[in-house]
């Protein structure tokens, strides 16, 4: 489906492995090494059987033309496979940059079709999937962008961090604690600095937003319980968002997440199986 000319977009980023490491050498080098004998009949033992890298004591990693990188094995159809493990910061936020790309056309969709009030007995017809696709995609967006911040957060703080306050006494490990006050400490730098105010402020709407979306429940004093967050999620600044959570992430993993600009463009829509 053709984007509308007035739609705001990103372009779809590029998937990273969950660890790359920088060669200096060439991969064909590694041809040349001779492994001890007792290294090649574990490495066959393992090749010859169904047991998986880590049954073994082994870790996987694949040497590519200027890096290595980590991967996993997965059994299918009696073959074992070497998958590359992809770091879950950049398909996270792929896949809120993804539900973005037709969320504009959707929401135009949804307020141009809608019936206006008083208006509805003259034949307008009422489409419940108008509704449907924008929030689906709405939500995908909002969750997977905070997702992405907790998975940066997670592969950043030590398993042993103390969430402690400013007194010494244990705190919640909320995303907060962790975004503003955990990664700062670990980091040794901190994003919460005057110029980077907007983007702050803008993390802080996303996760209130989320928060209200996982914690749903009906305001009973009315009959359409769910209207506020409805409304919350129409009125809420997607792409200044994406842009937000961007930043915040390239400032403690350079690069991270990049653009791709290879010119063609993916994100979620509906189509028809004809």
């Amino acid at each position: 489906m053709k984007l509308p000319h007035n739609s705001q977009f990103m372009s779809h980023i590029k998937l990273k492995a969950s660890t790359e490491i920088k060669i200096d050498f060439n991969p064909k080098e590694l041809q040349k090494t001779i492994a001890p004998e007792h290294k090649k009949e574990v490495l066959q033992k393992y090749i010859s059987s169904n047991a998986l890298a880590e049954d073994e004591n082994l870790d996987i990693m694949l040497i590519l033309e200027d890096k290595a990188v980590y991967a996993f094995d997965y059994l299918h159809a009696g073959k074992k496979r070497m998958i590359i493990e992809i770091n879950p910061v950049t398909i996270f936020f792929s896949n809120s940059v993804m539900s973005f790309g037709m969320l504009n056309k959707y929401k135009q969709i949804l307020l141009l079709e809608s019936s206006e009030v008083g208006r509805l007995n003259e034949g307008e017809h009422v489409n419940l999937s108008h509704s449907g696709m924008f929030f689906q995609l709405a939500i995908n967006c909002i969750i997977n962008l905070q997702a992405t911040l907790e998975s940066l957060a997670n592969r950043i703080i030590p398993e042993a961090f103390p969430f402690l306050n400013r007194n010494g006494k244990p705190v919640d490990r909320t995303i907060t604690y962790k975004l503003y006050n955990a990664i700062p400490k670990v980091k040794q730098i901190d994003f919460q600095k005057k110029s980077n105010r907007k983007h702050n402020i803008s993390i802080d709407k996303l996760i209130k937003l989320r928060n209200n979306l996982v914690d749903l429940k009906p305001n009973t004093e009315t009959n359409s319980g769910y209207k506020g967050v409805y409304r919350e999620l129409l009125d809420f600044e997607y792409l200044k968002t994406i842009i937000a959570v961007k930043t915040f992430v390239n400032f403690y993993e350079p690069d991270l997440i990049e653009e791709c600009l290879c010119g063609i463009e993916y994100y979620f829509d509906r189509f028809s199986k004809e």
